[in-house]
């Protein structure tokens, strides 16, 4: 799990059909400081996590890609909790 915060909304106007649906955030990983540490990642959202939200993200492909129940999506992040 990374820590992370939301920064914005991934749109598309073409996708892969398995993220139809899903709502994916554009989330910037965080140091142990709180500073941005690393290039943002895009990730599907279960929380309904708003803008600046902190949240844990997972970067385990087999479990984005059980969410969305696609073996050959192309999603690997998910937002796994919202920090309170």
């Amino acid at each position: 799990m990374i820590p992370a915060q939301v920064v914005g909304h991934a749109v598309s106007s073409h996708c892969h059909p398995s993220l139809k649906g899903h709502t994916m955030l554009l989330c910037q990983p965080l140091g142990a400081d709180d500073l941005p540490a690393g290039a943002p990642m895009v990730a599907i959202d279960l929380f309904g996590a708003g803008m600046h939200s902190k949240v844990f993200v997972s970067t385990d492909g087999l479990g984005a890609r059980h969410i969305v129940h696609d073996d050959h999506s192309p999603i690997r992040n998910f937002i796994q909790g919202v920090i309170d």
